[in-house]
């Protein structure tokens, strides 16, 4: 009788074992996704105009998407706070959206993420007017800036 006793316990330890371990829950760390969100100040339709192409080169910012479109282009060139794409980086998390905005001295630096030589836009008065001005910063030693005034 013993022997059946510490056998069943011995079975029923095993089981309770097995059973503790396969319904443990495991929690899962989901994915969080940053959205970018434009600054108030860039909102806004603006254009500027090109003498070389003689048409406008022109910039939209909305809510959540930076558009523009050079003179003589038919397409817009268009990056979304809200589109996601998956990174393979070291730490922290690995969707980013296809815009990135960071505030500089210069004003904010607007473009794709994970990507170089972006201009920097600022809301400015020029010539009596609000403007949005595109500061491009000199990309190598020897070469200088510029500055595009974009007006509404």
């Amino acid at each position: 009788m013993k022997k059946i006793l510490f056998t069943l316990t011995v079975l029923l330890a095993i089981v309770g074992g097995v059973t503790f371990v396969t319904t443990s829950t495991v929690t899962a760390q989901a994915a969080k996704k940053h959205y970018t969100v434009v600054p108030k100040s860039l909102r806004g339709h603006w254009r500027q105009y090109n003498a070389k192409k003689h048409g406008y080169d022109k910039v939209i910012f909305t809510k959540w998407q930076w558009k523009t479109k050079n003179a003589g282009q038919r397409k817009w060139y268009t990056l979304s706070g809200k589109k996601f794409k998956v990174a393979r980086r070291v730490g922290g998390s690995p969707w980013y959206s296809d815009l990135a905005i960071s505030k500089a001295k210069w004003g904010y630096n607007v473009g794709q993420s994970y990507s170089d030589e972006w201009p920097y836009w600022k809301k400015v008065r020029h010539n009596g007017k609000t403007a949005l001005r595109c500061y491009m910063p000199p990309l190598g030693p020897g070469k200088g800036r510029a500055s595009y005034y974009y007006h509404k």
